[in-house]
C-alpha cells in the first residue's frame, strides 16, 4: 500500500459505497455522478494495491481487505466529523447554513412559515429544508436539526418535545353522498380507506383504522400525508389525517368514532452544536412560533 496516495475524499466515497451497496446510490447521497464515484473508488484500490469490493449482480460486496478498511476509515470519519462539529459549534455569528429535516407535510404546513420569517429576520442564514422520511444521521451532519415522531435514542443528541399533533377521521362530502357516513357496528363494510404505506403499517392511526373498520377495503396507500389528503378530497375513501392539513381542505370530519390517537413530535440536534448561535436562534424562533398543540 502506498499510504502517501491515500486521499480522505476517496475514503469517504469508499465508505458510502460500502454502506449503500452501489455506485449510483452512493453518488446520489454524495451528489456526485456515478462515473466520478467509480473513478475515485478505482483510485483508492490502486493506492491500496488491493481489491476492496467484489462486483456482481448483488451489487458491491466488501472483500476481507475491504471490511478491514471500513473499520479504519470509519474511525477516521468519526474523528473528522467530531472536529467539524466542534468547529461548527463555536460559530457565534448569525451567518451560515443550517439543514433542517422533517416529513414533507410538517415542513409545508407547520415549519415553512416560521422558517421564512426567520431568514427574513436573519439574512445571513441560509436554511436548507429537507423533506425526508429517512432518519438522517446527526453525527454525520446529514442534518443539523431534525423533527421526528419518536424520541431520539442515539448518544450525543440533545432533544426536546416540540409539539403534539391532533388527527381526525375525514372524508370528502362527495364520498359521503355516494357511500353514506360510516356507522358504528358496521365495521366499515362497504367503505374504502386511504391509508399509510405498508412500511408504516404499525403507526397508531393504522391500528385505529383496523380496529374500527376491519371490513373496509384499503383503496389507496401512500407514505405522504399530503397525497393521502388529496386522494381523500377526491373521494377515494376515509382517511385519518392531521387536523392542520385536513381543516383547510373542505373535508368533512367524522366524529362518530371519537378522535384517532394524536402523535408527539420531537426535535433533536447533536450536542456538539449546542453553542452554534444560528442554530440556537432558529430553535428559539421555532419554539416561539409553533403552538404546543396543532
Amino acid at each position: 500500500m502506498d499510504a502517501s496516495r491515500l486521499d480522505w475524499n476517496d475514503l469517504r466515497i469508499f465508505l458510502h459505497v460500502a454502506r449503500e451497496g452501489s455506485l449510483t446510490a452512493a453518488g446520489r447521497t454524495l451528489r456526485l455522478s456515478q462515473p466520478t464515484v467509480g473513478r475515485r473508488l478505482r483510485s483508492l484500490e490502486e493506492a491500496c494495491g488491493l481489491p476492496l469490493f467484489q462486483r456482481g449482480a448483488a451489487g458491491f460486496v466488501l472483500t476481507e481487505d475491504g471490511e478491514a478498511l471500513v473499520l479504519a476509515a470509519t474511525a477516521m470519519e468519526e474523528r473528522v466529523l467530531g472536529l467539524v462539529r466542534h468547529i461548527a459549534g463555536r460559530g457565534e455569528t448569525l451567518e451560515g447554513n443550517l439543514r433542517v429535516s422533517s416529513s414533507d407535510w410538517f415542513l409545508q404546513h407547520v415549519l415553512s412559515t416560521p422558517c421564512a420569517g426567520f431568514v427574513a429576520r436573519h439574512p445571513g442564514v441560509t436554511l436548507e429544508l429537507l423533506a425526508d422520511v429517512r432518519l438522517l444521521d446527526l453525527d454525520r451532519r446529514e442534518a443539523d436539526l431534525v423533527f421526528r415522531f419518536q424520541p431520539f435514542t442515539a448518544p450525543g443528541i440533545v432533544q426536546r418535545h416540540f409539539t403534539s399533533v391532533a388527527y381526525g377521521l375525514y372524508a370528502a362530502p362527495a364520498y359521503l353522498e355516494r357511500s353514506g357516513p360510516p356507522r358504528a357496528g358496521e365495521a366499515g363494510a362497504g367503505h374504502s380507506l386511504v391509508a399509510m404505506d405498508q412500511q408504516f403499517d404499525r403507526v397508531a392511526d393504522m391500528d385505529w383504522l383496523r380496529r374500527h373498520f376491519p371490513h373496509a377495503r384499503i383503496a389507496l396507500r401512500s407514505s405522504s400525508r399530503e397525497l393521502q389528503a388529496l386522494a381523500c378530497a377526491q373521494g377515494a375513501g376515509l382517511a385519518v389525517l392531521p387536523v392542520i392539513i385536513a381543516g383547510p381542505m373542505g373535508l368533512a370530519r367524522i366524529e362518530a368514532f371519537g378522535a384517532p390517537p394524536g402523535r408527539e413530535l420531537w426535535m433533536g440536534f447533536h450536542a456538539d452544536l449546542k453553542r452554534l448561535a444560528r442554530l440556537r436562534a432558529l430553535i428559539d424562533h421555532l419554539v416561539a412560533s409553533v403552538p404546543a398543540q396543532i
